[in-house]
Parts: structure tokens; sequence; C-alpha cells
């Protein structure tokens, strides 16, 4: 993990330069319209708790295997443990956890032009005229911005993506381990996005994810 002051120092990887998206985990490239993270476009992730969370590092896990840094921005409860999980690689993953909100887009500006992929959670009263800066600044960098908790950005994102139901699986009645979390995911967006999908994603998979699994009378009000 590296902190924003060491951050100027941090450069592209040569390996990703030339790629116009970004990977993902081939269980999430299927609603995203380019099959991954676009450069220069911007990505909202809003919906229910730490669902949402997981959805993100979901997302940012593949591109930081492949070399790509990391930024993260004001994500106050992010659990390095289950980054590393996800698949993150820590070592290219600056972290800026809390930040004064009159400073939120300047540090977040400073990542976009450094790093290839931002993680934000925007505060609450973000100014619309630092949306666009911020906006125009991702798509002329080439970068990718992921907003948690839209705030502003929702209208105006290439990517939406609400987790509306999320679901643990594995404890049977007081006992055993939990094994997996099933999430609903809503798509929405701009452009090759702005048809409206809801998909159903293991994150993280259990051993039996893609396998035929026998559901409750509960599940299936969740997930029928």
């Amino acid at each position: 993990m590296t902190t924003v002051a060491s951050v100027a120092g941090l450069t592209r990887p040569v390996s990703l330069a030339g790629s116009r998206v970004l990977p993902v985990d081939p269980s999430l490239s299927s609603f995203l319209p380019d099959g991954g993270l676009r450069r220069g476009s911007t990505v909202t992730v809003t919906g229910r708790g730490q669902g949402a969370t997981s959805l993100v590092l979901g997302l940012a896990a593949a591109a930081s295997r492949a070399g790509s840094w990391c930024g993260v921005v004001g994500v106050i409860d992010l659990g390095l443990v289950a980054a590393a999980a996800a698949g993150l690689d820590l070592s290219r993953v600056a972290v800026v956890p809390d930040v004064v909100p009159a400073q939120w887009a300047t540090v977040v500006g400073v990542l976009v032009d450094t790093v290839d992929l931002v993680v934000a959670n925007p505060p609450r009263h973000l100014r619309i005229g630092d949306v666009r800066r911020l906006t125009n600044r991702v798509r002329e960098r080439g970068a990718v911005l992921i907003a948690l908790g839209a705030g502003a950005w929702l209208e105006g994102a290439d990517v939406r993506l609400t987790v509306e139901e999320a679901r643990w699986y594995g404890p049977g009645a007081g006992d055993g381990h939990l094994e997996g979390r099933q999430i609903v995911v809503a798509t929405g967006g701009r452009g090759a996005a702005s048809r409206p999908q809801r998909v159903t994603l293991w994150l993280p998979a259990p051993a039996y994810a893609g396998s035929d699994v026998e559901l409750g009378a509960a599940d299936e009000a969740l997930f029928g």
C-alpha cells in the first residue's frame, strides 16, 4: 500500500499504455459495454452497504493484477484484507482514507493524472463544477474513475451500477461458515451502456458458484 505523499512518483505501466480498456474478471465483463473498464470513462457504484464495496473491489482487481496502479480516496471502511482477497495488488494501491471535502477534488485530480484507476467516495455536497472538471480530466488523461456512492455523478456517468440485493450463503442454523455472497446488480448509463440489465453475481464466489444451487423459499424470493 502506498500513501498520497509518494503518489507523485508513480507512473503508468508501459505494458498497459496502449490498451484502451482496463481488464476485469470474466464474471464482470458481460455487463460492461467494452468487456472491461474503458479508459476515459466514469463508473458509478451505488447500493446496499458492503455489497457495493465488494463490487468496486472486484472491478479493480484484474487491472491491479495486470500492473495498473489504483488510487482509493475517501473509502473509510475499506478493508485491506478484503481488498487483497478480492485480488488487488496492495503494492500498487495508493490509499487516502479521509479527505477534507474542500480538498477532495484536488486529491482525486492528482491521482487521475498519475494512475490508471481511481476509486473515490464523493463528499455529500460535491459541486457540479468539480464533477464536470474531473469528468473531463478523466477523459483527457485516459484514466478510469469509479465513484462509490455516486452523488452528483449519478446522471452523467458513462456506466451506472446499482447493487439492489445481496445475500450471504453458507451458515446453517447457528453453525457453519460464510462461503459466498450473491448480489443482484442493475446496470445503466450512456451510449452502449444505456440498455438496462439486471445480473446476478457471486462476490466472493464459493466453490459451488456456477453450478446449480438449491435455494430455499427466502432465497427464491430474492433471486427467483
